[in-house]
């Protein structure tokens, strides 16, 4: 999808694992100087991390007993360019 407003092409890859490992892109675009296209940023998320970890409980300091809670998982790639 392209945001034109943003000029922001967007690509997403819903699923990677080992039957899927790969993806490409083609556009087409007129004719115009290669260097507008760079730098390209990228960004990476996962709803997984690759140690899996978890947290189980909680203890308060104070003793007592635990407070309810949720966790949300997420693997983010800060910054990735292609310069």
């Amino acid at each position: 999808r392209y945001d034109s407003r943003n000029s922001i092409l967007e690509w997403s890859v819903l699923l990677i694992d080992n039957s899927n490992r790969s993806g490409s892109m083609e556009f087409v675009v007129p004719q115009t100087d290669s260097s507008s296209f760079f730098p390209i940023s990228v960004r990476f998320t996962a709803t997984d991390t690759f140690s899996d970890l978890k947290v189980t409980n909680i203890i308060p300091l104070k003793g007592g007993n635990p407070p309810k809670f949720a966790q949300r998982t997420q693997l983010i790639a800060e910054n990735y360019q292609v310069v």
